[in-house]
């Protein structure tokens, strides 16, 4: 599809780009003052939230979903990501401000990561107990990071166009982590800074093409299988703590991520519950490690 587009500037005003699909209560209005240091592109899925363009700030409608989406927006704008050092793909449902984006790249770019994410606070809707907020450290280098709120290096994110446009909208970012992946510091998950997931997981499945019997699951096993892989757990290699100190030992990571237990009573407790634990035992029982995997040749 054509992307009906009102773009304010043609080029970048800063070393790094946030881009989104937004819909009708994205709140993405908590990203945009007008002294950040990063630009924008807000890639619209709905009418109705519209946003004028301004100086660092691109605007565009785009019907579909949302990794298919993002896909095609990587293609249209190659050229201008190129232009820029890290861009993020932050989902909408994302409570933060632009101080805290601007230190998530600064970061990223600090610690020569491939891939990084903020944590999750502990109030959030998640997925994984391993992307929650682990308050004793800086950043931890994990072996995955999820396509919630992703921050690539400019370069990383057009090598893994070709993913985007597989037509999956789930799993996508277990193969990214196989695809790109070569040592235990590539990714990490930066604990000093957090995110709140304010809507939970799947709440935009339908609009996402998950109907009819399709889950999530079944695009994720599929996509597995055509790179060959398994489903791996969500482990860290090891955790920087603000003294400086950089810990590998299961002992010490373990009992940080013992203090998840605040993030159990506040909603749905049994799927937190089971979720943590299932992290806890993981944790203790087999290091964290990565796969390394090749584009299929079809």
């Amino acid at each position: 599809m054509t992307a009906h587009r009102s773009i304010k500037h043609a080029g970048p005003t800063a070393p790094y780009l946030v881009i989104s699909r937004v819909g009708a209560n994205s709140l993405h209005r908590q990203w945009l003052p007008k002294n950040r240091s990063f630009d924008v592109l807000l890639s619209y899925y709905e009418r109705g939230v519209e946003v004028e363009p301004s100086d660092g700030v691109l605007v565009e409608f785009r019907t579909g979903s949302k990794v298919v989406g993002y896909g095609q927006v990587i293609r249209e704008y190659e050229a201008l990501i190129r232009r820029y050092r890290y861009v993020a793909l932050f989902d909408d449902d994302l409570a933060t401000n632009a101080p805290s984006l601007l230190q998530l790249f600064h970061m990223s770019e600090q610690h020569g990561l491939k891939i990084a994410q903020p944590s999750l606070d502990h109030q959030s809707y998640f997925t994984y107990a391993c992307l929650l907020q682990h308050k004793g450290f800086i950043l931890r280098h994990v072996n995955f990071i999820e396509m919630m709120c992703p921050i690539f290096r400019s370069d990383i994110l057009l090598d893994l166009a070709p993913l985007f446009e597989l037509g999956f909208e789930s799993g996508i970012d277990l193969v990214w982590s196989a695809l790109i992946h070569r040592a235990p510091e590539d990714f990490a998950v930066i604990d000093s800074i957090n995110v709140r997931h304010m809507r939970p997981v799947g709440a935009a499945q339908a609009a996402n093409g998950f109907v009819n019997g399709r889950i999530y699951e079944s695009d994720i096993q599929t996509l597995l299988s055509r790179f060959d892989l398994p489903w791996l757990p969500v482990l860290p290699y090891g955790g920087l703590r603000a003294d400086g100190r950089y810990f590998t030992d299961r002992i010490s990571l373990g009992l940080e991520a013992m203090r998840l237990v605040e993030a159990i009573p506040i909603r749905s407790t049994r799927f937190r519950l089971r979720s943590i634990a299932r992290y806890w035992k993981q944790l203790l029982k087999s290091p964290a490690y990565n796969l390394a995997a090749h584009w299929p040749n079809d």
